[in-house]
């Protein structure tokens, strides 16, 4: 199927889990989309906050994929207590960029992600998910329930069986959260080029040197020692995109090479020496999305 004749894209991403959904589904799915985004359009600051919105998804794909090869490395190394914390976090990364490319979740200022909820995420990928799949909706909600339980019992309470026993009916096999990660990051895809193919026509918009909304994202709180810290490499980014770029880019676009590149390599050794049997970020990088 091809999935761009019904997002105006102007080319065809490799959709695994979506091409399964039939054609008449993704196509009326994909035309009520491109009207809600086309809506949008006239809003102030609109192209602004979707090139954002669309970078920060990305960085959330990147990082479910980083905790996803994680997870399979510590796997074949027995390193089973970061099952639960890699499972969860991983899916919640992915539906936090799937909840980003929804065009009803107000941006609010860029405070869109710090004041919604895991349940919130939750919530709204389910009901997303549903008007592509009603049987992947219920797996998903299924599932990260699973997934969060797994992980709270094991960050609070600490059964003496581990992941053992009882327990080892509830906790989410790796192999169910890579596919279900799978088909959210590509209904995020889907949801960027219908986006992309909205937004390709908006007038030329130059953009502040300085935004409050967006410094959100490349300054960090860290709340416990009232303090917050500047990551350079998502100031240096999210610049370039804002400076270079007058509307948005689907989700594969925006994940230019150099772009992944740098991340997978922020989680590299630190020094050069070949250690062997050490954790390869860049193995597997195309995990749950078809990275550039």
């Amino acid at each position: 199927m091809d999935v761009s004749k019904f997002t105006g894209a102007g080319y065809e991403y490799n959709y695994r889990q979506v091409s399964t959904i039939p054609e008449p589904t993704v196509a009326s799915y994909c035309a009520s989309l491109r009207r809600r985004f086309r809506a949008l359009r006239p809003e102030s600051e609109a192209a602004e906050q979707w090139i954002a919105r669309t970078y920060i998804a990305v960085k959330y794909l990147l990082a479910a994929s980083v905790m996803l090869t994680s997870a399979e490395f510590a796997a074949e190394r027995n390193l089973r207590i970061v099952e639960p914390y890699l499972g969860y976090y991983s899916l919640f990364n992915v539906s936090r960029a799937l909840f980003l490319m929804i065009p009803e979740q107000a941006w609010n200022h860029g405070r869109i992600l710090k004041e919604t909820t895991h349940t919130k995420v939750q919530n709204v990928v389910t009901d997303q998910l549903r008007t592509l799949s009603p049987a992947v909706s219920e797996d998903y909600q299924k599932t990260s329930g699973r997934a969060l339980a797994t992980r709270e019992l094991l960050s609070y309470g600490f059964p003496a069986q581990g992941l053992k026993g009882e327990l080892s009916s509830v906790a989410v096999k790796l192999d169910e959260t890579i596919e279900l990660c799978q088909f959210v990051a590509e209904t995020a895809q889907l949801s960027s080029e219908c986006l992309e193919s909205e937004f390709r026509d908006i007038p030329e918009t130059e953009f502040p040197s300085y935004s409050e909304s967006l410094s959100r994202f490349y300054e960090y709180e860290l709340r416990t020692l009232g303090d917050s810290v500047i990551d350079d490499e998502d100031y240096y980014r999210l610049g370039q995109f804002i400076r270079h770029s007058s509307k948005p880019w689907s989700l594969h676009l925006t994940g230019r090479e150099g772009l992944v590149e740098d991340f997978f390599g922020a989680w590299a050794a630190e020094n050069d020496e070949d250690i062997p049997d050490q954790y390869n970020p860049d193995a597997n990088w195309r995990i749950i999305f078809d990275f550039q």
